[in-house]
């Protein structure tokens, strides 16, 4: 038998074990859904989520969970900051020279409120992307940092500073006293730290939705079996391998 017909049966052989191994682990499954079911007072549906919840993370290590939590927090946290950008570069939305003093007032109040929760959300992301160590969160991470540095001396006119780990800090006292223009030119105009922090969200989000998938899909992988030698007659044929026992 040829090297390459050996090969297709040895991956053939792999997914079909595989897909033996989930419907075996699917069908146990389903049986204590049902058993669950039969004795709670509010059925099936409510069961399939009981089990749903309880078994979300079921057969990833720690470190994997450890690093959903990170991803998640981190889209979570770089969505609602492109939301605070969006409204810091379109605020306000009339020209300064016909705005009253009670709405000039309100746009210093708001854009405020906004530069706090912007500050929480980004240093969720910059712990996040510290946490889980890559080329691509370290590129990040490194531009995030770089974009603070570029606009440091206006920032701190305001009251932001940045700690050594490269998350902020807002005394809110010294931005209240602030100039509402100076807000708007440091935080709401076209190529600030707001602006350039705004664009890099979709990078970061997309990122985090990736090593999600990659996580997740792990939830989805079968167990190979080997017999009790721990050998695999396939790769024994194709190249004499052995591996330990999996139960």
């Amino acid at each position: 038998m040829s090297t390459s017909r050996i090969n297709s049966l040895i991956t053939q052989n792999r997914i079909l074990s595989q897909a033996r191994s989930r419907a075996r682990s699917q069908s146990s499954q389903i049986g204590k859904i049902l058993n669950s079911a039969a004795n709670s007072k509010d059925g099936l549906l409510d069961a399939i989520k009981k089990d749903a919840a309880a078994n979300k993370n079921s057969g990833l290590s720690d470190a994997d969970i450890a690093s959903k939590k990170n991803y998640t927090a981190m889209k979570e946290a770089a969505e609602s900051l492109k939301e605070h950008t969006k409204k810091l570069l379109l605020w306000p939305d009339k020209e300064w020279d016909s705005m009253t003093e009670e709405e000039i007032a309100k746009y210093k109040e708001d854009a405020i409120k906004e530069v706090t929760n912007l500050v929480t959300d980004y240093n969720t992301i910059i712990k996040s992307l510290s946490s889980e160590s890559s080329r691509t969160n370290d590129i990040y991470l490194k531009q995030l940092k770089g974009y603070f540095k570029n606009a440091q001396s206006d920032l701190e006119s305001l009251g932001i500073t940045q700690k050594e780990d490269g998350t902020l800090a807002v005394d809110e006292e010294k931005l209240k006293k602030a100039d509402a223009q100076q807000i708007k030119k440091v935080l709401g105009s076209s190529n600030s730290f707001v602006d350039d922090i705004g664009k890099r969200t979709d990078n970061i989000i997309a990122n985090a939705e990736t090593s999600l998938a990659i996580i997740n899909k792990k939830l989805y992988t079968g167990n190979y079996s080997y017999n009790k030698e721990g050998n695999d007659i396939f790769d024994i044929l194709a190249s004499g391998s052995k591996y330990n026992v999996k139960r």
